[in-house]
C-alpha cells in the first residue's frame, strides 16, 4: 500500500565524509605490483627480410646487371630438413664431417640419434663460414636465409635463427648471421 508524502517519515540527512584511505592503500600496494611485473614480461622482436619478388628485377637497365655482377655475394643458406641442417651458398653444399656415413648429398649437420638437431656443431660450422670470409668483400657477410620443409616444427625454425645470429668468443659476444631472410623450398 502507498502512502501520501503527507504520510511518509521524514529523515534527517545525513553528513558523512568519504573516506578514501582504503582506495589509496590499493593503488599504493597495485601501482608497485604492476611495475614490477611489468618487467617479468619482456617482447622480443626479430626483423626478418622476405625474399625479393619475381617481378622486382624486370625491367631494369643493362648498369644495373653489370652492378650486380660486379658485387661479390655469399648467398649463404641453411636449410631445415627432416634429416638434419644443410650449410650452402650459391655455387656449392658444405658436406658433413662423416661424409660416408650419410652418403653422398646428406646434410651437413645431422641429426643425432635421439632425433635431435645438433644446433652446436651447426654453431660451429657457421662460426668457420664466418672467420673465413670476413674481409672479403661479400656485401651479404651478415646475411643467412633460411629455408625449411614444410612441416618442421615453428619452434626448430626459431632456435635455429637465435642460435645464428651471434656468438660469445673471449667474453666477446660477437655478430655471426644477424640479418635473417627466409627463402622458398622447391
Amino acid at each position: 500500500m502507498a502512502y501520501k508524502p503527507s504520510m511518509r517519515t521524514k529523515s534527517d540527512s545525513l553528513e558523512m565524509e568519504l573516506d578514501i584511505r582504503p582506495v589509496m592503500n590499493l593503488m599504493v600496494v597495485l601501482i608497485p605490483l604492476l611495475i614490477v611485473s611489468a618487467e617479468w614480461v619482456k617482447l622480443s622482436v626479430l626483423e626478418i627480410n622476405i625474399p625479393p619478388s619475381k617481378n622486382a628485377g624486370s625491367g631494369g637497365d643493362d648498369n644495373s646487371q653489370e652492378n650486380k655482377e660486379k658485387e661479390k655475394l655469399l648467398g649463404l643458406t641453411i636449410a631445415i630438413t627432416h634429416d638434419g641442417i644443410t650449410i650452402a651458398n650459391a655455387s656449392t653444399i658444405l658436406s658433413s664431417d662423416n661424409e660416408a656415413e650419410d652418403g653422398p648429398g646428406g646434410p651437413t649437420v645431422p641429426k643425432n640419434p635421439d632425433g635431435s638437431y645438433d644446433y652446436d656443431v651447426l654453431i660451429t660450422k657457421l662460426i668457420d663460414i664466418k672467420k673465413k670470409i670476413v674481409g672479403k668483400g661479400f656485401k651479404d657477410e651478415d646475411r643467412a636465409v633460411i629455408t625449411a620443409s614444410a612441416d618442421i616444427e615453428y619452434q626448430v625454425i626459431i632456435t635455429v635463427m637465435d642460435k645464428i645470429q651471434m656468438y660469445e668468443e673471449n667474453n666477446n659476444i660477437l655478430p655471426l648471421f644477424p640479418q635473417i631472410n627466409f627463402g622458398n623450398v622447391l
